[in-house]
């Protein structure tokens, strides 16, 4: 008996030694874009090792080994996040939404690094790994500095270029489709359009979010006592990209750029809250869901769309959650129930939901194919559009835009989608091909920031092509320095024959006048 003690207490010991103190971080305004950063915070915590979460959004419950850091915001910065929705739902300012969005992520990042609670945890703990939720905010990577420790990025969206040069990912756009464009295959006069968009990319991220991010990280991390912004870049370790080749199609990637598409996607879905779970259990003709996002707010729907969209929904025999960000919607049907935020995943898992309306962001995608529910896409703005041509093209989805929406329109989409059972059948088929890994998207990114914590940084998986500038990464500086060789050879060789020219001419005379 003793014996058997002493062996669980020494397994005990052993794994509290392989556990890690971890910091994850990301204050975002998104709830979308923390979402997947919180189901792996809680995956390591399952896990074992001690973790730390700073973000907008903590959980509901308290988890063994988590703790949650919640980040405060001010007035003002909620009056941003609101001007974000409004503008989301405004189709024809994708620019004014960039802009706001950076503003937003830079001043919460900033306010975040100067609060107390920070500080507090800067000052007085150690942490073995930093995990950054990535949204605009590479400033953040001081933190890892600061503790002395790896650095992991995780995106939930697809491949930017940001993400590529961080680790030197190659970018390929006359082959690989910019997250915006539909299509796997590229025309011609698309790949003509998609050079132009990554070069946007490089030109807005160069010369206008990056000077910005290094200001903050000067500002927060000053050179006399911290590495440099470019050098904490160059130190990522790993980036987790919330994509599968499934979905985002094949590309070429550097082992330290990892997919993970549906890290919040679970494996068993959590129970719902009862009046959730009683109103769909009771849908004996099924049900609808309706929600676009964090972001982009039901309530700043038109209201003539408003109108129509409900009385659509009153004529259905099936049931609709409805994802409404007040606590009244103005003639609400009886067959509709409404709530300010919804366990999206969750209810998409029940078997009675036969649809999704939804404005197509990467997160719900990815969660409505994993479950096999086909779409209803309104597309809104930034890749939304891109996303639902993506999968009407895949064969699970219908697409309406806001501005077309009639009575006729969606009741039609409406119809084709409940009654064709192609779509289901599709989206079924596609659900099997992101499932069928190796591992399952929870398992590849636990193993992944393990192997990282295993092996210090894992500095083997760095590409030397990441430290290199545009010129050097492009061969520019080789192909021209060719060019220099092969222009100065020529002239020599130019110089030498005129030179032996010259004197064999010369010869000639001579000769001539002798005779």
């Amino acid at each position: 008996m003793c014996l058997k003690f002493f062996g669980i207490f020494l397994i005990s010991v052993i794994v509290a030694c392989e556990c890690s103190k971890i910091l994850l971080i990301h204050p975002t305004f998104s709830r979308s874009h923390v979402i997947p950063l919180q189901a792996l915070a809680k995956l390591l915590a399952l896990k074992g090792h001690n973790i730390t979460f700073v973000s907008l959004y903590p959980f509901d419950k308290k988890i063994d080994n988590y703790r949650d850091i919640k980040v405060e915001t001010s007035k003002e910065d909620k009056e941003l996040f609101d001007e974000i929705g409004k503008t989301m739902s405004d189709r024809k300012s994708p620019f004014k939404l960039v802009s706001i969005a950076s503003k937003a992520t830079y001043k919460i990042g900033n306010e975040t690094l100067h609060s107390e609670r920070i500080r507090q945890l800067m000052d007085n703990e150690t942490f073995d790994l930093v995990v950054i939720g990535y949204f605009f905010n590479e400033f953040l990577l001081g933190l890892a500095d600061h503790f002395k420790c790896p650095s992991i990025l995780l995106f939930s969206g697809s491949f930017y270029y940001t993400l590529n040069k961080i680790i030197g990912n190659p970018l390929l756009p006359e082959a690989i489709p910019h997250p915006i464009i539909n299509g796997k295959e590229l025309t011609f006069l698309m790949r003509v359009f998609n050079l132009l968009l990554n070069a946007a990319d490089i030109f807005f991220t160069n010369f206008y979010f990056s000077p910005q991010s290094r200001d903050i990280y000067n500002y927060n991390f000053p050179p006399d006592r911290y590495r440099s912004y470019d050098e904490m870049i160059r130190n990522v370790s790993l980036v987790l990209v919330n994509t599968h080749f499934t979905s985002s199609g094949p590309r070429p990637l550097l082992p330290n750029l990892v997919e993970v598409g549906g890290l919040q996607v679970k494996p068993n879905p959590a129970p719902l809250p009862e009046d959730l779970k009683t109103f769909l259990d009771d849908a004996k003709d099924g049900a609808i869901l309706f929600s676009f996002g964090s972001n982009a707010k039901s309530i700043y729907i038109p209201e003539d769309k408003q109108k129509i969209i409900l009385k659509v929904f009153s004529k259905l025999k099936q049931r609709v959650i409805m994802k409404w960000e007040s606590d009244v919607l103005p003639g609400k049907p009886k067959n509709v129930l409404i709530s300010k935020w919804l366990p999206q995943d969750d209810i998409l898992a029940h078997p009675n939901i036969k649809a999704f309306i939804s404005h197509c962001g990467y997160g719900g995608v990815i969660e409505a194919k994993s479950n096999g529910v086909p779409i209803i896409g309104i597309p809104l703005g930034a890749d939304q559009k891109g996303n639902a041509d993506k999968i009407v093209e895949e064969g699970w989805a219908v697409r309406l835009d806001m501005t077309d929406i009639t009575e006729e329109s969606l009741t039609n989409a409406l119809k084709e989608i409940l009654s064709n059972p192609k779509y289901r059948d599709i989206v079924g088929k596609q659900a099997i091909l992101a499932k069928d890994r190796p591992m399952n998207a929870q398992d590849t990114a636990v193993y992944w920031v393990e192997y990282v914590l295993r092996h210090n940084g894992a500095p083997h998986l760095h590409y030397p092509g990441a430290d290199l500038n545009f010129f050097q990464a492009n061969s520019i500086d080789v192909i021209l320095f060719i060019f220099a060789v092969i222009y100065a050879a020529f002239k020599v060789i130019k110089l030498i024959c005129g030179f032996i020219f010259c004197r064999s001419k010369k010869g000639s005379n001579e000769k001539l006048k002798r005779n």
